[in-house]
């Protein structure tokens, strides 16, 4: 898959279509970041659905993201892998999609996510690859926004667009506009207007998610973002292009080898982390709730032994059981300002009338009504009454002791317990949770840590402990608050010898705020990590870049013929391998430009030579031939009969050399073919020998002297004849060419079991030892012979050697230096060896 456009695009205003799957990438990414590394910000009422499942569809978003990213910087990543990403994408999407929007009637999201899902299935396909989805889902979203904002203004929920609700019309009428400027053929008409429109929407997409974001909305807040900074880019004409440098791709590399394993860990390491400091919260929770529970406890046992302390004074034991009201009274107007928890006190009967309070009061009244006094009387005991307001107008609570004189109740004493004081206290509780405290038997609140709450009201409890108080159940539990949808922490604890019952909550988002914090904190660390590992791995790749560049900058020079350029092996490594094998390439590219230029040369040499020598004979027998028929046709006769015959050899000798010219170039032409095959039978190769030797003693050339030194016996194999007669006269025209007048010429035989070996010496100018190495290939000659201009292609020896190497045998020449003649030899096998044939070919 190729995710960026690699062609210019036919109208220069057009600007290439940006892949939808990079913005839904990044908004992944976003997501997954945040749902794996923040689970407890996705705190809102709204996401308690999903709130148990937020880890596991971050690790999904992560995941899907990272592939669809991977499958975008690598166009050449297998199909299956770029499928699976955005199948992925589209489960966890289509989740949220469904439990978020759908269920809750979020009617933006509920027809943004399908719409972004359906263009990322588009993108899939090969079809529509190329195209601009990104453009038509950015419409087809613009046009709904637009209808919806227009139409249904009341849909767009308060809570979430107070901050906009007086721009919906003017972003109702963008969105709308645009949507179907985008869609509508003017768009095609002026290249311009898709840009123009483009960069409204981004407007208009920053403002939701500012709005978003001024609610504490993240989730929504983020795609806007990401379709506001996804408009702004393609209406200022970025067109992404990925590079194709190596140091781009090791740059790609790293930063995945990097990212991809320290995202894994670290999302791991932040589960282990949020899961110990998950338990530590819950632990601290619990024992808040233990630990106030405790506090009132002491609280009223302190409440009771101050009143006990003033039960048990003699004086006033001694009054009450006298009824002496003026001395009782002495005794309870001092006590508040000792036992600052209560606000009052007064005695009752036994009857329920009040007797003496710390207060004026012309009459005190009855109390037989409370249920202090029904407590007191059936149980004979200290007893804590429910909460309610006193005659003085503020809420209390009566704590009763009895007053028993030998043995027999007489009556009680009363102290009325301040609810706001005890709200008041500060404990450590309090200073991290909300703390209530409640009657059972009422859900009447007596203590409210939280500001303006109001006491002796119906206390809160949330929906997952209000069956607990009545059945004495302590823990911890995550629930949510009707009132401002949020979800809490909430453990409760009954306090031990009353029916009250604690309850602390904290907002979950304050709660794990440490967790968070160290995830932040990670986070920071990885991307400096990233970034810090990017920067020192371009500075470890710039040796293998600048190597890299070496040897770029030497192929491009050896492509414009500068065949002598080398890049230095600097290292044993595969790059220095690299290296090596270049120049072993560059060396054999080099000598096969040499020899090249060599065959070249050898080619032009052999036209010129076969020019002169194939016009040499002509010319002669042009002359003699046009000599001889004017002769014939003026005189008639013969008188110059002589002449005339030496005439008609020469024509005969130049023939003959036309002839073997020819025959030389044909029989060259066969051996490059292929075609070159022996016809082999009994040979005597003696008389072969000597009947050579014969033409060329007729032929009296320049008074050489020829000697035959022949073995008795017939030299007798398997060869082929007319080849190696072949042979013999091309090395004796050699020795003929070469030798000076009145020169010898010497043939003679060795022979073994197994092979023959003919040698033809002479007397003539002889090979230097630098051209005996090339003496037997194509048109080689030697230096010396080149020299002297001495008539010849450079064929018959090429010609010879593969006669005899087709034989099995093998020549060689042999000469002790300039002007001290060559001997030449021949070495054949009397028998056709079983591999002559594939040794010949």
């Amino acid at each position: 898959m190729r995710p960026f456009s690699e062609e210019p695009s036919a109208k220069p205003a057009r600007t290439s279509p940006l892949p939808l799957t990079w913005p839904a990438a990044v908004f992944g990414l976003f997501f997954g970041v945040a749902m794996t590394y923040a689970p407890y910000e996705f705190h809102a009422a709204y996401f308690r659905p999903l709130y148990p499942y937020v880890r596991a569809m971050g690790m999904a978003y992560l995941a899907s993201s990272i592939v669809l990213m991977a499958t975008m910087l690598y166009p050449h990543a297998p199909r299956w892998l770029d499928v699976m990403g955005r199948l992925g994408f589209a489960a966890v999407t289509s989740l949220y999609w469904w439990v978020i929007n759908v269920r809750t009637g979020g009617l933006t999201g509920a027809l943004l996510y399908p719409l972004l899902l359906a263009g990322l299935a588009l993108e899939a396909s090969p079809t529509w690859r190329r195209r601009e989805v990104f453009r038509g889902v950015v419409s087809l979203v613009a046009l709904s926004f637009g209808v919806v904002m227009l139409v249904a203004r009341e849909r767009f929920p308060p809570v979430f667009y107070a901050t906009a609700a007086h721009l919906l019309l003017p972003m109702g009428l963008g969105f709308l506009v645009c949507g179907v400027g985008l869609l509508s053929p003017a768009s095609t008409r002026w290249p311009r207007l898709p840009r123009v429109l483009l960069g409204l929407l981004a407007v208009d997409f920053f403002v939701l998610a500012w709005a978003m974001g001024r609610t504490g909305s993240v989730p929504p807040a983020s795609i806007y973002l990401v379709l506001t900074v996804s408009c702004a880019a393609v209406a200022a004409g970025f067109q992404p292009r990925l590079p194709r440098t190596v140091g781009f791709k090791l740059l790609r590399g790293l930063a995945f080898a990097g990212l991809v394993p320290l995202l894994a860990l670290g999302a791991l390491g932040a589960w282990l982390a949020q899961g110990a400091i998950e338990s530590q919260v819950r632990e601290d929770t619990v024992r808040a709730a233990a630990g106030e529970a405790d506090f009132l406890v002491r609280y009223l046992d302190d409440a009771r032994q101050s009143l006990q302390l003033v039960l048990e004074t003699p004086a006033f034991r001694e009054a009450f059981a006298e009824g002496n009201r003026v001395e009782m009274e002495k005794h309870l107007r001092n006590f508040p300002a000792q036992a600052r928890a209560f606000d009052a006190a007064f005695v009752v009967d036994e009857g329920g009338q009040g007797v003496a309070a710390s207060y004026v009061q012309p009459e005190l009244g009855t109390f037989f009504h409370r249920d202090y006094h029904a407590g007191v009387l059936s149980t004979g005991a200290p007893y804590v009454s429910r909460p309610y307001t006193s005659q003085m107008g503020l809420p209390h609570v009566a704590v009763a002791l009895p007053f028993k004189s030998q043995g027999k109740l007489e009556g009680m004493l009363v102290g009325l317990l301040s609810l706001e004081r005890l709200s008041a206290a500060v404990t450590p509780a309090a200073q991290r949770f909300r703390v209530q405290v409640m009657d059972r038997r009422g859900l009447l609140l007596l203590r409210d840590t939280q500001a303006g709450a109001p006491l002796l009201s119906e206390a809160y409890v949330p929906p997952a402990l209000r069956l607990r108080p009545a059945t004495g159940e302590e823990g911890v539990v995550e629930t949510s608050a009707a009132q401002d949808q949020r979800i809490l922490l909430a453990a409760d604890a009954p306090v031990p010898g009353t029916e009250w019952s604690v309850v602390v909550t904290q907002d979950l988002g304050v709660a794990y705020r440490a967790i968070t914090r160290t995830s932040v904190a990670f986070l920071l660390m990885l991307a400096l990590g990233v970034l810090l590992m990017l920067g020192l791995s371009q500075l470890v790749a710039r040796d293998i870049i600048r190597r890299l560049d070496t040897l770029r900058e030497a192929t491009s020079a050896i492509g414009k013929g500068e065949l002598g350029r080398r890049v230095p092996e600097e290292e044993d490594d595969e790059l220095g391998d690299l290296c090596h094998g270049f120049n072993d390439m560059a060396d054999r590219t080099e000598a096969a430009q040499a020899e090249l230029r060599e065959a070249v040369r050898l080619r032009e040499e052999f036209l010129s030579v076969a020019s002169h020598e194939l016009r040499t004979p002509l010319t002669p027998l042009k002359g003699f031939a046009a000599l001889t028929l004017n002769r014939m046709e003026k005189l008639g006769d013969f008188p110059e009969r002589e002449r005339t015959l030496k005439a008609l050899r020469s024509m005969a000798r130049q023939t003959d050399r036309l002839t073997r010219l020819v025959d030389d170039l044909l029989d060259t032409s066969r051996i490059q073919a292929g075609r070159f095959e022996l016809e082999r039978a009994r040979v005597d190769l003696v008389p072969l020998v000597r009947e050579v030797l014969e033409r060329f003693e007729l032929r009296g050339q320049e008074g050489l002297r020829f000697f035959l030194e022949s073995p008795e016996l017939p030299v007798e194999g398997t060869w082929d004849g007319p080849r190696l007669e072949q042979v013999v006269t091309n090395l004796l025209s050699n020795a003929v060419r070469y030798s000076p007048q009145g020169g010898t010429v010497r043939v003679s035989f060795h022979l073994t079991p197994m092979d023959v070996e003919l040698q033809v010496q002479d007397e003539g100018i002889g090979i230097p030892p630098e051209s005996l190495a090339q003496l037997f290939q194509p048109f080689s000659r030697a230096s010396n012979a080149t020299a002297r201009h001495f008539g010849g292609l450079g064929l018959g020896l090429f010609i010879c050697r593969e006669i005899v190497q087709r034989h099995g045998g093998t020549i060689w020449a042999e000469s002790p230096g300039a002007h001290r003649g060559s001997c030449f030899h021949v070495r054949l096998p009397r028998e056709e060896p079983a591999t002559s044939v594939a040794a010949a070919s």
